[in-house]
């Protein structure tokens, strides 16, 4: 199995960390004049600015001074489908301080509503609160460092290119138990870890044991474990759904099933790429029922011969998607029923490949280049110039099939001049794709980026 690629030099964003800078003496002195010219005024205005001085004393009683994780006003549109929700800025990296993304969960969860949090842009926000010393853990999920959403109220999280990163051993990053839609976009979680003994081993990044929706969009779960199934993801909850969209789950591992996901319910991947995933079992990449919708599945692998190399399912249904490589079990999939709905590519007949119109089974298993940025904020892996995947899916085909929440066309089928390529990378004129590793940077810059469908 090959491990998770490093960030070429046309990666994000240098990450940043700290606390909120607190407001200047000049700010503070321009306020005091802005109140002593009201003050000035005739007798009206001065019960208008004592009336206001009133209210702003109220405030500092009722919200302690310390406490800087606050509802905001200002932070820009809501997210589509959340607004009116409580929304929360975190102020600081520092785990557990006020401000912090751990204090603006715990808000979340007892809220019982929907609630925004909103971090800071390329930050990375390290999970120490709890980590026991000297090897000895903790009790149970509750008494270490994960973040305990619980059951109150749904969770959209934006994380502007930050990253939480779980450092308390045998701990994951995120636990959810209730059945509100959980959403989280544009951030990285790594360092997970699920253990059997602290009360579920699925799961190394997220566990959620309720029957809604969880969102991963325009993110990445790299470097995550699970004792049981899901390295990076398991959702637990009967008819539970993820919905995986321009989003990365690379070189996690699992003891048992779903080296990246595992879903006792559905899995629908758009523009998704799942890769250099470990599974003992079965389903180095997934195992559940899926949907693939121009996404690249490859490099997974099986602890053992038995089960299937990317995807274990009861059903799957592809679109436009690359399915292969890795090694262990003898076949990339292992489904009861799948059904191919067209320009699919894959390294065997297993998966279903084959009967759909545009199928390629028994393709190659090198068509794509390494795990890199190419001038996006999420990695992925891009087709190899002139290989089967460029250029395959013609152009209705793909303005069909990229309509991104019913609302918009995605900017594949703009450039897909003669056709759009399989997988979750639209190959653009002049893109650089390494296919090994280099000594130095992974890959050179490039004069043009790669385009994602949405």
């Amino acid at each position: 199995m090959n491990g998770p690629a490093s960030p070429g030099n046309a990666g994000p964003p240098p990450e940043s960390s700290g606390d909120a800078s607190q407001p200047s003496a000049g700010r503070v002195e321009s306020t005091k004049l802005m109140i002593d010219r009201a003050m000035g005024g005739d007798r009206h205005d001065r019960q208008l600015t004592t009336a206001l001085l009133a209210v702003m004393v109220a405030l500092l009683i009722l919200i302690p001074l310390g406490s800087i994780a606050l509802v905001l006003i200002g932070l820009g549109p809501y997210p589509d489908g959340w607004a009116g929700a409580e929304r929360i800025e975190v102020t600081t990296a520092a785990d557990g301080r006020p401000g912090s993304l751990r204090e603006a969960i715990e808000q979340a969860a007892a809220g019982g509503s929907d609630t925004v949090i909103e971090l800071k842009p390329n930050t990375t926000y390290r999970l120490t609160t709890g980590c026991t010393r000297r090897g000895v853990q903790p009790d149970d999920d509750a008494g270490g460092g994960v973040l305990e959403l619980g059951e109150a109220g749904g969770l959209y999280l934006k994380g502007n290119g930050a990253t939480v990163r779980q450092e308390c051993a045998g701990q994951r990053v995120l636990h959810a138990t209730g059945d509100d839609r959980l959403h989280l976009s544009e951030v990285t979680l790594s360092g997970g870890q699920a253990k059997s003994s602290l009360g579920h081993g699925s799961g190394g990044a997220l566990l959620s044991e309720g029957g809604g929706t969880v969102t991963i969009e325009d993110s990445m779960l790299t470097s995550n474990q699970a004792e049981d199934s899901g390295g990076a993801v398991a959702l637990t909850g009967p008819g539970s759904t993820l919905k995986l969209e321009r989003s990365v789950i690379s070189g996690n591992t699992a003891g048992a099933s779903g080296g990246g996901v595992w879903v006792i319910g559905n899995l629908d991947a758009i523009n998704a790429t799942i890769t250099d995933n470990l599974a003992g079992t079965n389903g180095g990449a997934v195992a559940t029922a899926i949907s693939l919708t121009f996404s690249t599945v490859v490099d997974n692998s099986t602890a053992t011969a038995r089960g299937a190399r990317q995807l274990g399912a009861g059903e799957l249904t592809s679109f436009a998607s690359y399915v292969a490589g890795g090694s262990g079990a003898p076949s990339s999939c292992s489904v009861e029923r799948a059904t191919s709905d067209g320009y699919n590519v894959g390294d065997d007949s297993s998966c279903g490949i084959g009967p759909g119109l545009g199928d390629v089974a028994n393709g190659p298993r090198n068509a794509v280049g390494l795990l890199d940025y190419y001038g996006r904020p999420i990695p992925a892996r891009a087709p190899v110039p002139g290989s089967v995947l460029v250029d395959r899916v013609p152009s209705r085909a793909c303005l069909a099939r990229t309509t991104v929440d019913g609302q918009r066309r995605s900017r594949r089928a703009a450039a897909a001049g003669a056709g759009c390529d399989v997988g979750a990378v639209e190959l653009t004129n002049g893109l650089d794709v390494p296919l090994t590793a280099v000594a130095g940077p992974v890959a050179t810059p490039v004069p043009a980026e790669a385009r994602y469908t949405g």
